[in-house]
């Protein structure tokens, strides 16, 4: 894996422990996704978003592999 996605894997996953107190992972999960949408440039999200469906989001947290597949780009 290239650095970038090492870099968009990890923000990924501080973004998700955050939002993973949410004893509601259905909302924890639309939070991850919401902030990642305000936040990220679209380059950005198509990367986690391919790293998702090309490599099954290795490195990523459930919560975080759940937010990236309710993505829209």
């Amino acid at each position: 894996m290239s650095s970038n996605i090492d870099t968009l894997i990890k923000m990924a996953n501080d973004i998700s422990n955050f939002f993973n107190a949410d004893p509601d992972k259905t909302i924890a999960a639309e939070g991850v996704r919401n902030h990642i949408m305000r936040n990220w440039e679209l380059r950005m999200r198509q990367m986690i978003v391919e790293h998702l469906n090309n490599h099954d989001g290795e490195g990523l947290s459930t919560l975080a592999k759940n937010a990236v597949g309710q993505l829209t780009l």
